[in-house]
């Protein structure tokens, strides 16, 4: 038995001014053969998962390509053929291929990225046995339904469970392989857009949701998966959907998964929300909450420019406002800026400077410019910012953020960097002797993966909406390609 393994990721936000070209599937462009394989078998990822069980299975591996960009702009066409290309020829000589895919990409000119590379795989190997692994954030075509064998996707979110998924995924192709499974997959779709913090899996609503699958499976039917979509990809397919994979029984197939989406459909309203708390008010809870009593820094998540969601990482409105409510004691950052990290090295460690930080990336899809913060302090140290993710979510991932510079204002220490890195690992801040336990206030960039590693350390979350195209208000952003009526755009349709 041949077993192809390969890996394929972005998230793609179509609404991100942040180019997605091959090298950034990296760090330093995808990886390849047995340097992919020494490099993610152990890893946190779906890849790791995958490989596991097809190593149980006695398989002949061949691990061809492992490429993994984090969320940004529509892949570049030239990457897309690339990757699809190497993964296709791939295809050519094995007897099955297991895939840790996303599910939300969108390349330039091909709107169902996932859909487009499984269809070009069946043509040169039609009827190839695919197994793939999938993020919870898919936005699922048709075309990529029919093009693969089995698939499922993370039951968490946060995601702690890749390696799990990937090994479930693995398992359902290895039952096919063996006879044991005849899968008939049917999806039922929700016009829904849901809240992204509010498919946080541990608390209701989601885990509603969550639950109902895992009885679904319990009483029988080998495969339920909810994917809740990603909803800052505008594209035709985005939204919450529901799989349900039988052993041969559509009709009980569809039944589960509609009566799931019934399910959502009733709690379409906690799924949304109506309205978004101004950033002034947030800011004041946090105030609050760092003026009492408790252990620990109050965390100030950023969740409208956090870069697995397709951020910039540039937007200094959190920090601003946290300073002009007189807020001392902050950690703050990365904040992605080469310019201002060129200009602090060049200054030099201990110079006293004056720079204007954040703001200057041009984001036509926000109908207002981010505007950058004039800034006075010492350069405190200056390093290369390379580490990796110790977990418990995507752990084992390189990280490789350029230049950093740290500039202290007396109530501010910011961190600047060339790149761009979400909050999984307070790695990103000891590294540079900065223990945030030691500071009142932590300003990060992250929706909810920052919660695992971050929230033990805290004495509160406050949740943050400034500007940015990773942004919950989905009114915000000029959707064109989604289909309509779809709720909350749509609410008065419902």
């Amino acid at each position: 038995m041949k077993l192809t393994v390969g890996m394929f990721k972005h998230e793609t936000n179509t609404f991100s001014p942040v180019p997605t070209r091959w090298e950034d599937f990296g760090p330093g462009g995808p990886l390849f053969g047995d340097a992919a394989y020494k490099a993610l078998r152990h890893s946190g990822y779906g890849l790791s998962g995958l490989l596991e069980v097809a190593e149980e299975m006695g398989a002949e591996i061949a691990v061809p390509i492992a490429a993994r960009a984090l969320p940004s702009a529509p892949v570049e066409r030239e990457a897309f053929e690339r990757l699809s290309d190497i993964l296709c020829h791939a295809a050519l000589s094995c007897d099955a291929m297991l895939l840790d895919l996303h599910g939300a990409m969108v390349a330039e000119g091909v709107e169902d990225g996932e859909g487009e590379l499984l269809a070009r795989i069946r043509r040169v190997r039609p009827g190839l046995p695919i197994g793939v692994s999938l993020d919870s954030h898919a936005n699922l075509s048709d075309l990529f339904i029919a093009n693969c064998t089995v698939m499922t996707s993370y039951r968490t979110y946060p995601h702690t469970d890749m390696p799990a998924t990937g090994r479930m995924a693995a398992r359902l192709l290895r039952d096919v392989l063996e006879g044991r499974l005849d899968p008939i997959t049917v999806v039922r779709r929700c016009p829904m857009l849901p809240d992204m913090v509010k498919c946080i899996t541990d608390s209701e609503p989601m885990s509603l949701l969550i639950e109902a699958a895992a009885k679904a499976e319990r009483d029988g039917m080998p495969c339920v998966t909810v994917f809740t979509g990603f909803p800052l990809a505008d594209t035709a397919d985005t939204g919450l959907c529901v799989l349900a994979t039988s052993n041969g029984d559509p009709a009980g197939a569809a039944a589960v998964a509609q009566e799931i989406v019934d399910l959502a459909w009733s709690l379409r309203d906690r799924f949304t929300t109506p309205t978004i708390e101004p950033l002034a008010d947030s800011i004041e809870r946090a105030a609050a909450i760092g003026a009492g009593d408790g252990e620990g820094p109050v965390i100030l998540a950023d969740m409208s420019d956090n870069c697995h969601s397709g951020g910039t990482m540039d937007s200094m409105a959190v920090v601003a406002a946290a300073l002009d409510r007189g807020l001392d004691g902050i950690l703050a950052g990365p904040i992605c800026d080469p310019e201002a990290v060129a200009r602090m090295i060049e200054a030099g460690v201990g110079a006293s400077i004056t720079i204007d930080v954040g703001g200057k990336r041009p984001i036509p899809a926000l109908r207002e410019p981010l505007q950058p913060v004039q800034l006075t302090g010492t350069v405190r140290s200056i390093a290369l910012g390379r580490f990796t993710v110790e977990g418990p979510i995507f752990t084992g991932m390189p990280v490789d953020l350029g230049r950093w510079a740290v500039l202290e204002t007396g109530r501010l220490t910011l961190l600047v960097s060339e790149a761009r890195v979400e909050a999984l690992d307070p790695l990103q801040y000891r590294m540079f002797g900065l223990e945030p336990t030691r500071f009142r206030y932590v300003v990060l960039k992250s929706k909810t993966n920052h919660r695992p590693t971050f929230l033990p350390l805290a004495r509160a979350n406050v949740e943050c909406q400034g500007p940015g195209v990773a942004t919950l208000d989905l009114h915000a952003l000029d959707f064109r390609h989604v289909r309509r009526p779809i709720f909350p755009l749509d609410r008065s349709n419902a």
